[in-house]
């Protein structure tokens, strides 16, 4: 009886501590990192959608598709990096590389 009382306490003692405590800032910090992570992507689909505009706005006022995505520059803002972006000039379709 002895033996089964011993072993049932050596039991709920090990299957009692498998749950660790969270770190709070490890939580915090995960949390952080997700809010940056879907800040930046809300910053490039926004600027994604200002070129598609932009190559739009061309093709109403020019006829056609610009050539390049450096043709609309002026007009969206010189500081937008337009290495971001793959274009075909002969639909004006803009996306994101990688996608």
């Amino acid at each position: 009886m002895k033996v089964l009382i011993i072993a049932l306490f050596v039991v709920f003692f090990f299957t009692a501590c498998d749950e660790k405590p969270k770190n709070p800032v490890s939580e915090y910090g995960n949390s952080l990192t997700d809010a940056y992570k879907k800040g930046q992507q809300a910053g490039e689909t926004a600027n994604l959608d200002a070129v598609r505009k932009a190559v739009q706005a061309y093709y109403a006022q020019n006829g056609r598709y610009p050539q390049s995505l450096d043709e609309i520059k002026g007009s969206i803002g010189s500081e937008m990096d337009m290495s971001k972006y793959s274009y075909d000039p002969q639909t004006g379709t803009v996306n994101l590389k990688g996608n």
